[in-house]
């Protein structure tokens, strides 16, 4: 029997990773440390604005992780997978989009809407991965998480490559300066998380009930009771619990090398 084909949905479900992983790319890895060492805190000292650079990731790290349980209870309750995922998508787009304006010296402003992208970026992920039993069966879930996976790292290599390119060559896009085209590359990437998270947004449905008695102070409770649920639950599976921790210590280590070997190659002189 030859393999299911991938569903439409199933697609534009996956696409949407293709869309926000150039936020990943060009913003938290890529341009965004370096550009605000140089740009935004070019009044601080390197060590200071490379301190400031990993304690305002440190900080938002430490607010996703608090708020990541809740957004994941108030997932699986009732229909509200799409709904919060608009919202946090909402708020990374347009933070992204607003790092265009914010000028030079204004490192606060500058690391304050970055927080904000990233809160966006990671409670909209919640949302989206919850939204993976809504485009695939059992047997076909791996294969769409995969693909998924796969349109990530190309979608987020393709924009920071054009990316990287605007920045050696600004001349030929019509900027006057590096600066510029950094600065039009935050454009990019909100544009390009917009418009990419339109199939995702347009074509993937939720199904089961939806809890149209609860407001959202009854959400919030019975977010808070799943939460506690889970915890006492996951207790009975000794192996789970110490997997799951031990894979948040190590992607926190991933993650700090993500945002972090940029700033520290460049405070020891690598270019």
């Amino acid at each position: 029997m030859g393999q299911k084909k991938i569903t439409k949905s199933a697609w534009s479900w996956a696409f949407y990773d293709w869309a926000n992983s150039a936020f990943a790319t060009t913003v938290m890895a890529g341009f965004g440390p370096l550009f605000f060492k140089s740009f935004w805190a070019s009044d601080l000292d390197a060590v200071m604005s490379t301190w400031v650079w990993g304690a305002t990731n440190s900080l938002v790290g430490l607010v996703i992780g608090i708020l990541a349980p809740i957004l994941g209870a108030y997932s699986d309750i009732g229909r509200n997978r799409k709904r919060f995922l608009y919202f946090f998508a909402f708020i990374g787009i347009l933070s992204t989009g607003y790092l265009y304006f914010i000028p030079e010296g204004e490192w606060f402003y500058a690391m304050l809407f970055y927080s904000l992208a990233v809160i966006g970026f990671s409670g909209g992920n919640i949302f989206y991965d919850s939204l993976l039993i809504f485009v695939s069966d059992s047997n076909e879930r791996n294969k769409v998480s995969s693909l998924g996976f796969s349109l990530g790292y190309l979608g987020g290599g393709i924009l920071f490559v054009i990316n990287v390119f605007m920045y050696l060559n600004p001349s030929w896009f019509g900027f006057e300066s590096e600066i510029q085209a950094i600065l039009w590359s935050f454009l990019t990437v909100a544009f390009w998380w917009a418009l990419f998270s339109l199939p995702t947004l347009l074509n993937v449905k939720e199904s089961g009930n939806t809890d149209i008695n609860l407001n959202y102070i009854s959400m919030t409770k019975k977010a808070f009771l799943n939460v506690k649920s889970t915890i006492l639950e996951i207790r009975k599976y000794r192996k789970a619990a110490i997997f799951l921790i031990s894979y948040f210590l190590y992607i926190d280590g991933v993650d700090t090398i993500i945002r972090m070997a940029t700033p520290y190659g460049s405070d020891i002189g690598l270019e």
